[in-house]
C-alpha cells in the first residue's frame, strides 16, 4: 500500500507540475450574487448617514488618475484589484467590532475571499509575478499617496464609496480576463 501512495504522488507531480498550486478560480467572480450586492448596499446606506459632507470629495480624491481597470493588461489588473481590496479589508476590519454577523463583517469576510483568490492567481503559471507595468506606476503610487495623507475617515469614507465600484468594475473586469 505504501509503494502506490507514493507511485500516485510521483504521477500527481509529473501530470500538474506544482501538486501544491491550486488553480485561478476567478470565474467565480464574473457576477456578483443579489446577496453580496445587498449586504454592500446596506453597508453603504447604514455608513452613509454618518459620513462627513466631504466623503464624496475624499472618493474622488482616492480614485484621481485610476486608470480604466479593463484597458489594462491582464497582470496589471491583477494588482490593482489586490491593492485596493488589500487597502479595502484592511479598513473593514477596523470597523468590525461585533461578532454577529452584520454587514461589516459579511463584507470583510467576502472581500477577505476574494483577497486570497486573488493571491492564488497571482501565484498561478502565467502571471509575471508582480511585474506592474508603467501604464500602472503612477496610479499605484497615487494611491499609496492617498492612504498615507488622508485622515482616517477619509480613508473609511472613499473606500465604503467605492466598494460597488471595486466588486463591479475591477474584479468583474479581472474576471471576465477583457
Amino acid at each position: 500500500m505504501d509503494i502506490r501512495l507514493v507511485v500516485l504522488s510521483i504521477v500527481l507531480v509529473a501530470v500538474s507540475g506544482h501538486p501544491h498550486r491550486r488553480r485561478c478560480p476567478m470565474s467565480r467572480y464574473k457576477s456578483l450574487s443579489t446577496e453580496d450586492i445587498t449586504v454592500i448596499r446596506q453597508l453603504q446606506n447604514d455608513h452613509t448617514q454618518n459620513m462627513s459632507s466631504s466623503a464624496l470629495r475624499c472618493y474622488r480624491r482616492m480614485i484621481r488618475h485610476k486608470p480604466s481597470v479593463c484597458d489594462l493588461k491582464s497582470s496589471d489588473r491583477l494588482i490593482m484589484t489586490l491593492k485596493r481590496i488589500t487597502i479595502t479589508t484592511e479598513v473593514l476590519a477596523n470597523l468590525s467590532t461585533s461578532a454577529v454577523p452584520d454587514p461589516v463583517s459579511q463584507s470583510l469576510m467576502m472581500l477577505l475571499k476574494i483577497k486570497d483568490d486573488l493571491l492564488i492567481c497571482r501565484g498561478s503559471p502565467g502571471q509575471d509575478g508582480g511585474t506592474t507595468s508603467e501604464q500602472l506606476k503612477p496610479w499605484l503610487h497615487h494611491l499609496q499617496h492617498f492612504v498615507e495623507e488622508a485622515s482616517p475617515q477619509c480613508l473609511q469614507d472613499a473606500v465604503i464609496l467605492g466598494l460597488i465600484p471595486l466588486l463591479v468594475e475591477d474584479v468583474g473586469c479581472w474576471a471576465h480576463g477583457k
